[in-house]
């Protein structure tokens, strides 16, 4: 039975992106790109574990099927749902290559800097306080550091930078501009991403340049290029997080080409291994978090820890502090732990959140892709660097928990919709004062004489 599930989720994931391209005719669909990302996570990764015996060490047939049914009803879910907020658009609706007047360029490419000034400020911080770019690159998975999660966080904005730089040049905006804020913003997030193997800034990225320069036209890569592409890039991906111990600056670069372990080797730390042992342990224990989790996110963490250090406690959930709050109750439920730092995947953080109601859960995301997608596709604009956004966080949200998704989402998407909502914006004309004209009150004949008049 689990290996007729592991076969459902498969055929899910491969339907989801035929039918994307075949109805939608568009490469950037994204069942194209998060297709691939749940076969990977839901079928191909257990299947390969499965042939091994790697899931005997930690679960019996009944727990396997328990949690595969689970996962195959999400991907349903999401799928069905993505599909359903509008794959097909009618030749009339689609818009035309954005034609950008140069007031709105010029907005764009200063929101852009901007930002991207503010994220640079913030990724040098980490660096100076580490003592310069050598040493913080000196050791695997380092990088740079500051109390501030503000800080930590706020070299984000260069993501922002680089999206509106591409955008403008897209949209024939000048060029040496346009390439140089690429540059000075790109570099310095390329640098973090491979010098520290996180695979999730790396596609991030990636997926920014490329789909934020075509994303504005009507025109599309060739359907070849773009799977060749991301076959590279998910190679490069789990190329960095195999190699992670090896990728620092000093290092003697002693790289494996096979990625096949990150795959295959049965330990706690391994996705869909940990994701099953959060879904498990969970449900025996009883035990949700209801929303209080994703609510810490928006309304707590934003408050800085050194004005509120017991803030997670005090709004009752610790467990954020330890993966997440996924990884409890491990050994009670299970007679194993949980790796530290790892991930569960999109279905099990949800089911640890909403149980059962992780299903429509899914299907909800499912439809906000599928509706900002088509709103990029036929009004353009904030819409498609919104989309290009989603687009490039969705390895988070696939590949390890909401918690991951959701400041990201916010500290990108509303200066992007602040910075679109400037450029955008008519300058406000003075009209002049209305001349009013005051009819007579009685209108007055004029003086006709006629030859038999008298004077």
């Amino acid at each position: 039975m689990f290996e007729i599930l592991l076969a459902a989720a498969a055929a899910l994931s491969i339907l989801a992106i035929l039918c994307a391209l075949d109805v939608s005719q568009d490469v950037f669909h994204p069942l194209v790109f998060v297709g691939p990302m749940l076969g990977f996570l839901y079928a191909w990764m257990p299947w390969k574990l499965i042939t091994l015996g790697g899931l005997d060490l930690y679960f019996d047939n009944d727990q396997l099927v328990f949690v595969q049914t689970l996962n195959v009803l999400g991907i349903l879910a999401f799928v069905a749902c993505c599909l359903g907020a509008g794959v097909r658009i009618p030749r009339r609706q689609k818009r035309r290559a954005a034609r950008l007047s140069q007031k709105t360029v010029q907005r764009l490419l200063i929101g852009g800097s901007i930002a991207g000034g503010i994220g640079l400020l913030c990724w040098a911080i980490t660096i100076v306080n580490v003592g310069g770019f050598v040493n913080a690159y000196s050791a695997s998975y380092s990088g740079g550091w500051d109390d501030s999660g503000y800080i930590r966080d706020g070299s984000l904005l260069l993501l922002l930078g680089v999206l509106m730089a591409v955008t403008t040049r897209s949209a024939g905006g000048p060029r040496w501009p346009s390439y140089t804020m690429m540059a000075v913003f790109g570099l310095p997030w390329l640098s973090s991403a491979l010098l520290m193997a996180r695979r999730g800034p790396t596609f991030a990225l990636a997926a920014i340049l490329l789909m934020g320069w075509y994303i504005n036209r009507t025109k599309r890569p060739p359907l070849v290029a773009v799977g060749l592409a991301g076959a590279c890039l998910g190679w490069l991906v789990l190329f960095l997080v195999t190699n992670r111990q090896s990728i620092y600056l000093g290092s003697n670069f002693d790289m494996k080409t096979d990625v096949g372990d990150i795959i295959e080797k049965p330990d706690t730390g391994n996705e869909w291994i940990y994701g099953a042992g959060t879904v498990l342990s969970s449900q025996q224990r009883g035990h949700y978090f209801w929303m209080r989790r994703y609510l810490a996110q928006v309304l707590v963490r934003p408050i800085p820890s050194a004005i509120w250090p017991t803030k997670y406690e005090d709004f009752g959930v610790p467990e954020l502090l330890h993966n997440a709050g996924t990884g409890e109750g491990f050994t009670d439920a299970l007679s194993w732990d949980g790796a530290v730092g790892s991930a569960p995947g999109i279905v099990a953080d949800l089911w640890v959140e909403v149980w059962w109601l992780a299903i429509p859960f899914m299907g909800l995301l499912g439809w906000i892709y599928g509706y900002v997608w088509k709103k990029s596709v036929t009004r353009g604009g904030p819409w498609s660097s919104q989309f290009v956004l989603l687009s490039a966080l969705s390895i988070y949200m696939v590949m390890q928990t909401m918690e991951a998704v959701i400041f990201r989402t916010l500290l990108l998407s509303i200066p992007c919709w602040l910075t679109w909502r400037w450029a955008l914006a008519q300058p406000a004309t003075r009209r002049r004062p209305a001349v009013r004209h005051f009819a007579p009150a009685f209108r007055t004949q004029p003086l006709v004489l006629r030859s038999t008049d008298r004077v």
